[in-house]
Order: C-alpha cells, then sequence, then structure tokens
C-alpha cells in the first residue's frame, strides 16, 4: 500500500528584485507495507524525506520504531496510523485498515498431515455403527474451511462424497434431511480424489431433494494424502468466497456421506442419523 501525503504550498508575495525566495522541504511521502500473520502484524516501512516516525497501532499503543512488529490483542478492525517527521518539523500521516482474524495451522501445499496434529477444535469420532469414517476434522480461517477425513478405504475404491452445507446456520432454509438441526443450502460431490467435486445450489420446498449445478469451479483444494493398513487418510480446503452464503455466514453446519463409485450402496456417514449437524462457529 502506498499512500502519498504531498502538500503544495503556492505563496504569491508582493515583491521586488530584492525578494529572496525561501526553501520549502517537501513532505514525506509515506510508504509502508504490512504482512499479517495470526495476531502479529509486521509493518515495513519503506517513506522517504522523514527523520522520525511515530506510529498509533489503533489499539492504543504507539511505537517510535522505523519498522515496527506489534501484536494485536484480539481479533477485529483496526486503524494505524504512521506519522512521519521530516528534519524541519514537517508531519505528514498515513493511515490504513487492517483485520486480524483468526488463522489455521493447516497448508494444503507441504506434502504432509502434521499440521492437523494440533488442530482439535473440531473433531468427530463416529459411534461404533460407523465402520468407512474414523475420524474427521475440521479447522477454518477467513478465507477457506479445512477438511481432514480419515477413512477405511483405498484411493483407487473411487469413493463418491457428499458433503452438505448449511452455510447460512438457517435451518429454515435450505434441503433438510435426516440430520437434526441444519437446512442445507449447498451440495458438493464428487470423487474427490480423483479430482472432481461439484457444487449445486438448493432451490424450492425444503423436503425436496433439488439442487441446481452453479458450474463454480476452483472452490476445492487437495491437499496431503496418506494410505497404509487399510486407512485413506486426506485434507482438503473449501473456498468460502466461491461458495454461497460461505463468506458472510457466522457458523457452518455439515454432514458428509461416502458412496461406492456406481452410487450403488452407502458406505458411512458423518452424524449418524438423526444426530446434529456438525457446527463449526466462526469467530
Amino acid at each position: 500500500m502506498k499512500i502519498n501525503n504531498n502538500i503544495l504550498l503556492l505563496l504569491l508575495p508582493l515583491c521586488f528584485a530584492a525578494c529572496k525566495k525561501d526553501d520549502v522541504t517537501p513532505a514525506a511521502d509515506i510508504f509502508y507495507t504490512v504482512s499479517i500473520e495470526d495476531k502479529t502484524v509486521t509493518f515495513t516501512n519503506e517513506t522517504s524525506g522523514a527523520v522520525s516516525y511515530q506510529w498509533d497501532f489503533g489499539d492504543g499503543e504507539t511505537s517510535t520504531e522505523e519498522s515496527p512488529v506489534h501484536t494485536y490483542p484480539d481479533k477485529g478492525k483496526y486503524v494505524p496510523t504512521l506519522y512521519a517527521t521530516t528534519k524541519d518539523g514537517r508531519i505528514s500521516e498515513g493511515s490504513t485498515v487492517i483485520y486480524i482474524a483468526k488463522t489455521s495451522p493447516v497448508k494444503m501445499n507441504d506434502n504432509s498431515l502434521s499440521d492437523w496434529d494440533n488442530v482439535n477444535d473440531y473433531t468427530v469420532t463416529p459411534g461404533a455403527g460407523e465402520t468407512f469414517f474414523k475420524t474427521a476434522k475440521f479447522d477454518y480461517d477467513a478465507q477457506y474451511v479445512y477438511l481432514y477425513i480419515e477413512a477405511a478405504t483405498t484411493q483407487s475404491s473411487g469413493a463418491i462424497y457428499d458433503i452438505y452445507l448449511d452455510t447460512d446456520n438457517d435451518a429454515t432454509t435450505g434441503y433438510t434431511t435426516d440430520i437434526t438441526g441444519a437446512g442445507f443450502d449447498v451440495l458438493l460431490e464428487g470423487s474427490i480424489l480423483d479430482g472432481w467435486l461439484d457444487a449445486f445450489n438448493h432451490k424450492g420446498a425444503q423436503n425436496a431433494f433439488s439442487f441446481d449445478f452453479t458450474g463454480t469451479t476452483e472452490f476445492f483444494t487437495v491437499g496431503a494424502m496418506e494410505e497404509s493398513g487399510g486407512l485413506l487418510t486426506f485434507e482438503m480446503r473449501l473456498s468460502r468466497a466461491k461458495l454461497k452464503g460461505l463468506a458472510a455466514t457466522q457458523a457452518l453446519k455439515l454432514g458428509i456421506f461416502a458412496t461406492k463409485s456406481d452410487w450403488s450402496a452407502t458406505l458411512g456417514r458423518i452424524p449418524a442419523p438423526a444426530q446434529p449437524a456438525i457446527l463449526i462457529n466462526f469467530e
């Protein structure tokens, strides 16, 4: 972000040949960038023409460092301001808006599932009657919802997954199933590990299985996958901006079904019939 605050002062004095023009030092040209990781923000200051700096971080804290690193007390919206002073005392200022939101340790490009080891806020362990799904974990940040699945299957089986999403956290809208407390606005269906997953939006009566194909692309990413001893483990993420209502909602409810590659039989499901939908609260 570049913030220009150049001030042009034009003086038109009445003077004669003996009048001497005053030298005016220009204001500082404010330029800085911000890098956010969790609640910590690194301010990289490239302002020119200044000899001293004063930062107001927008949370009551200040600094006179040239390029400070500041940790905010909580998630939310903040407006930090930089005041830059030139050698003759002229002060320029530049502000920006930053949002401190929850971050996730989960990465899709590290070829590892170990980043899930400390993700435990949303963990589902199916009951004794469920034989396909062994464990499911969920996490989120401002951009994505992350899923971690352990299932008694193989990649070559080509299992098809149906992921039902209540993206407005409103049980009075969307398709109703035997999963309680949710009305599902979005259905994602496909063989995830074969790179196929389609998005559908519900329409019509809540008791009608009626979904329109959206044609949305690039809304999911598959990360690492491991297969050992009859257990298949994989991770994926969903783009909140690409799926109906998911960017704005304060909570997400979901359920996941797995079927054979030819849809001939259901392999497993979470949650169990008549159980509440999995609930993820977005802080």
